[in-house]
């Protein structure tokens, strides 16, 4: 059960059109995918999707990280001491927390292939049957929101997401004609990306009242928790916050101050799935629900995320759109653009192709 070798890939996943947010666009998606064998034989599969204007990552930093600084402390290691990594890990380098995921979630793969029971069994067993899944639509003009709206609710979505937070009035204006365009039913969700402040948002929540919003994500900064709370406590509608959210101080923060009724968990923000589900846990115990959000990963984290929100009772909802995004995977994705459906198999439950890894790969270096 020790560690033999860890092998680092950087791949570029690209996009099927530009994801336009609050604070950046996005062509493509930088990813480094990590594989972890062990003396025995069996292999896990992790991934790591950076965002520097959240973490501070970068993709090349993420892979020095990895491969110099993390890597070197599992080689010859039992891969069954997930809790003991993360502790010697955080004691080599504070923060980094999409490298770390990278590892934990290949670390859970490989534990839960060795034991020979889907990844969901370890983190609490199923819970919910299956995972239903959003269509998040870019920032673009109302129209066009309107109209991918319109095409999302022919396919079956039983909820809508749409990013905005550049411009106020135009955001309202978005919101109701992406409402206006949906099939009765279907649930509509904004995610500003901190594009507001705590003004703005107030003001965009009020003139959205009639368009039946089911809650407001992130509308305030990154840096400021106390703009968060005071939105969140000025108004009944629900706030998710998202990207001051990186693990259980963070969670505990939100508690104190009251100062958001969701939180959107991220693997990537979290360092993997061991904290992600200590976040989940003390969420439920101040009854504060979660979502599982993605930084729009390929099947390889998606899945991680899809198992521990298949497991947990206080997972609501989730962002697991990625693979829906990209159009070059690493793996097939179970379900369908609509729903995620897990199986009974080992591990992540799929098998990641290599020949497709290397095609979309820009480097490699591996550590023994």
């Amino acid at each position: 059960m020790q560690i033999k070798q860890i092998t680092v890939y950087g791949v570029r996943l690209p996009l099927k059109q530009p994801f336009k947010i609050a604070y950046d666009t996005y062509e493509d998606i930088e990813s480094i995918l990590v594989r972890i064998d062990s003396t025995s034989g069996e292999t896990g599969w992790g991934e790591a999707v950076v965002d520097q204007h959240v973490s501070g990552e970068t993709w090349q930093s993420a892979r020095q990280i990895i491969a110099r600084e993390l890597a070197p402390l599992l080689i010859g290691r039992s891969f069954d001491g997930i809790g003991a990594f993360h502790k010697t890990a955080e004691a080599r380098i504070r923060h980094s927390p999409s490298a770390k995921a990278a590892l934990d979630i290949a670390l859970h793969d490989l534990l839960a292939r060795h034991c020979k029971v889907p990844l969901y069994s370890l983190l609490g067993g199923r819970y919910h049957a299956r995972l239903e899944l959003p269509c998040v639509i870019s920032m673009l003009a109302p129209e066009e929101m309107a109209r991918q709206a319109r095409e999302a609710c022919a396919r079956g979505h039983s909820s809508v997401k749409i990013k905005l937070g550049d411009a106020p009035e135009l955001d309202v204006e978005r919101i109701a004609r992406v409402r206006e365009a949906m099939a009765p039913g279907v649930a509509l969700r904004v995610d500003a990306n901190q594009g507001w402040s705590a003004k703005q948002a107030l003001q965009v929540i009020r003139q959205a009242s009639p368009y039946r919003v089911e809650w407001f994500e992130q509308p305030v900064s990154i840096e400021n928790l106390d703009a968060l709370a005071r939105v969140t406590q000025a108004t009944e509608a629900l706030i998710m916050a998202d990207e001051p959210i990186h693990g259980v101080r963070d969670m505990l923060a939100v508690v104190r101050r009251q100062a958001a009724d969701m939180v959107n968990i991220k693997l990537m923000k979290s360092g993997g799935l061991h904290a992600a589900r200590a976040m989940a846990e003390l969420g439920l115990a101040a009854d504060i629900p979660c979502q599982i959000g993605s930084m729009v990963e390929s099947s390889v984290a998606t899945l991680a995320g899809a198992h521990l929100a298949l497991a947990h009772s206080n997972i609501v909802a989730n962002d697991l759109v990625g693979p829906a995004m990209i159009s070059a995977d690493v793996a097939d994705m179970p379900g369908s653009e609509t729903h995620i459906e897990l199986s009974a198999a080992p591990g992540l439950g799929v098998r990641v192709d290599e020949e497709r890894v290397r095609a979309l790969s820009t480097f490699e270096d591996r550590v023994n």
